[in-house]
C-alpha cells in the first residue's frame, strides 16, 4: 500500500497496474483515520481486484492488440524475456501469463515514449515551440493535457492509434503552448500546423478519436 497525502479536501484510492493499493489524502488525516477509511471500503477493494483479475484471465493465445491501429495476436511460449514483440504477434513467456496486463502496459508506455518523443521535437521545431518536460502516463480518460508550466502530458495507450491521429494529438497540445483555450484561434492554429503534415481536415482525427478510442483501453 502507498499512500500519498497533498493539500487535498478528500481522500481517494485505487489499485494501480502492479496490484498496488494507493490512497491519496489530505495532509490532516491520521493514518488511523486512513486505515478507517480503507476498512469501510474493503468491499471495493475486492471488486476492484476481481476485476483485474477477470481482465488478466481475459488475455487469451490468438487475442489480438493494437499498435498504430494494427492488430497483432498475442501468443505464450517458453523463454521468452518480458514480451517480444515482431510486428507480425506478441510473445510471453507461459509462467508470465498472469502479468500479461503489466508487461502490455510496458510495452506500450516504452513505445509511446520513444515514438511521440522524437515526433513532438520534430513538430515543435517547425513551429519554434518550447515545451518544458513530456510525461507518458496510464490514464485511462485524460489521454492527452498541456499545463500552465508548459508539461505535456500523453497516456500511452495513444500508442495504440493510427499514426496520423497521434500526430493530431501531440499537435493539439503543441497549439496550447500558444492558446490555452479552445477558442477560434487555437483551432485555427491546429489546422494550419496539420495541414502542414497532412491535406485532410484536422476534424477527422477528432471525429476518429471520438469514435475508437474505447476500443483502446484494456
Amino acid at each position: 500500500m502507498k499512500i500519498i497525502k497533498s493539500f487535498r479536501k478528500t481522500i481517494t484510492m485505487k489499485i494501480d497496474e502492479a496490484w498496488e493499493l494507493i490512497v491519496k489524502a489530505p495532509f490532516f488525516m491520521s493514518k488511523k483515520m486512513i486505515e478507517n477509511f480503507i476498512n469501510k471500503n474493503k468491499a471495493w477493494v475486492e471488486k476492484r481486484k476481481q476485476q483485474i483479475l477477470e481482465r488478466l484471465k481475459s488475455y487469451k493465445e490468438d487475442e489480438k492488440f493494437f499498435y498504430f491501429w494494427d492488430e497483432h495476436k498475442l501468443l505464450y511460449k517458453i523463454w521468452t524475456k518480458n514480451i517480444e514483440f515482431d510486428w507480425m504477434n506478441f510473445y510471453i513467456d507461459k509462467k508470465n501469463k498472469d502479468k500479461a496486463d503489466i508487461l502490455f502496459a510496458d510495452f506500450y508506455k516504452n513505445e509511446a515514449r520513444k515514438y511521440i518523443e522524437k515526433r513532438i521535437k520534430f513538430i515543435a521545431a517547425k513551429y519554434n515551440l518550447e515545451f518544458n518536460k513530456l510525461k507518458i502516463t496510464s490514464a485511462k480518460t485524460r489521454w492527452w493535457s498541456c499545463t500552465s508550466q508548459k508539461n505535456i502530458n500523453f497516456s500511452y495507450r495513444l500508442i495504440m492509434a493510427p499514426i496520423k491521429t497521434i500526430d493530431y494529438v501531440i499537435i493539439h497540445e503543441l497549439a496550447h503552448l500558444t492558446e490555452m483555450n479552445h477558442s477560434k484561434k487555437f483551432w485555427d492554429l491546429v489546422e494550419k500546423m496539420m495541414k502542414w503534415l497532412y491535406p485532410w481536415d484536422y476534424k477527422i482525427y477528432q471525429n476518429w478519436l471520438k469514435q475508437h478510442w474505447n476500443k483502446l483501453i484494456f
